[in-house]
């Protein structure tokens, strides 16, 4: 089942599609960018119901002991947990795409808002599918930043005011987040899910 990458791929593409192209056809391919979003709620829909009767989902993208150089685990683990969150992401992420198509149509800033529903849509996917700690906080990362540029207004400076302090809370909260993350591993030795879970069970 390692097509299962695709359903968080699928967004970044709806993404490059509406990025990618003059102003005049913006409309046509927010349109034809909600058919990758729609494919990736079918896609998480079909990851679930192989976990649910084949079990979890494990994809290695690299062995770090193959490594010359110090470097984490990259992968994803798919339970059943991270399924339904897929379905649910994926789902939400279709809808909103699809309303705000029409809410955002002659609105001089639709492609960038599009897409940012697109790359947000793709960083939760890869978020609630991550093998270990270590991308799960990485992907944090991300989806922060990206939840500023959707919350803010450049024309507006209470949105901007507001965004800017919601980011800087999240930033205070980083440090929680990695303390956790270093105490984890100071006590089982691990950051990838699977031994955690068995570990501390």
């Amino acid at each position: 089942m390692s097509s299962v990458i695709l359903v968080p791929l699928l967004p970044l593409c709806a993404a490059l599609i509406v990025l990618v192209g003059d102003e005049g056809s913006r409309h046509q391919r927010a349109k034809i960018a909600a058919y990758p979003i729609g494919a990736a709620f079918l896609g998480a829909i079909v990851a679930l119901w192989f976990v649910a009767t084949q079990g979890p989902i494990t994809i290695r993208f690299y062995d770090p002991s193959s490594l010359s150089m110090p470097a984490f685990p990259m992968g994803f683990y798919i339970d059943r947990l991270s399924a339904v969150m897929m379905v649910l992401i994926a789902g939400v992420g279709a809808i909103i795409y699809t309303y705000s198509i029409g809410y955002m149509y002659q609105d001089r800033h639709d492609r960038r808002y599009l897409a940012l529903i697109g790359c947000t849509t793709s960083v939760l996917l890869c978020m609630v599918s991550s093998a270990n700690l270590m991308m799960l906080f990485v992907f944090w990362q991300l989806l922060s930043y990206l939840l500023y540029l959707l919350a803010h207004n450049h024309s507006h400076a209470a949105t901007l005011d507001g965004a800017f302090r919601t980011f800087t809370l999240l930033r205070v909260g980083d440090v929680a987040f990695l303390s956790g993350i270093v105490l984890a591993y100071q006590l089982y030795g691990t950051l990838e899910f699977q031994p955690l879970f068995a570990k501390a069970a």
